[in-house]
């Protein structure tokens, strides 16, 4: 009886490491996805003071995200700047949605060209290479921009026959 009563024990626990397995790997994954950046400890990013005024005049006119064949995340970015100031350095978050419309990953994507005060800018040449490949539904919005600044400085150039000869000048003296 006491043969029989140990196998008893030995696959009792068996079946309630298992349980206790599954239920820590359930925990665990439903963790991982709190812990995305839809999860927990992200939030949307915030604008700043000087671009408040201008997001609804600086507009994503279009954008097409899309696959090469080295896993490279391309992206195309249409620009319209309605506003009457230049801008530039527009940072554009795009979330990426699953078949079921599940959030898969976000990234943030920034636009370094200047875009002038009403005229419109494609710019082509971004890329990521971690990017969800799950995802085949996208949403894409301006987060922030900055106001272009006139020059803290101007070189000026001097007209041509302005100043002494060359032979006069510093290196003659020598």
């Amino acid at each position: 009886m006491g043969r029989r009563q140990y196998w008893t024990d030995y696959w009792a626990k068996v079946v309630l490491c298992i349980i206790l397995g599954l239920l820590v790997t359930f925990a665990l994954t439903r963790l991982s996805s709190a812990l995305t950046p839809q999860g927990l400890l992200a939030s949307d990013p915030t604008p700043s003071a000087e671009a408040v005024p201008l997001l609804p005049k600086v507009v994503l006119a279009g954008y097409h995200i899309g696959e090469d064949q080295n896993h490279m995340v391309k992206a195309v970015f249409y620009l319209q700047n309605n506003s009457d100031q230049d801008v530039k350095d527009v940072d554009i978050l795009c979330k990426f949605y699953n078949g079921k419309g599940s959030f898969v990953d976000r990234k943030l994507w920034t636009v370094s060209g200047t875009i002038p005060a009403g005229k419109g800018l494609k710019h082509t040449d971004l890329s990521h290479l971690l990017v969800n490949t799950r995802s085949r539904v996208l949403s894409c919005r301006i987060t922030d921009l900055k106001v272009v600044r006139p020059p803290f400085f101007v070189l000026h150039r001097a007209p041509v026959g302005h100043g002494e000869k060359a032979a006069a000048g510093h290196g003659a003296a020598h």
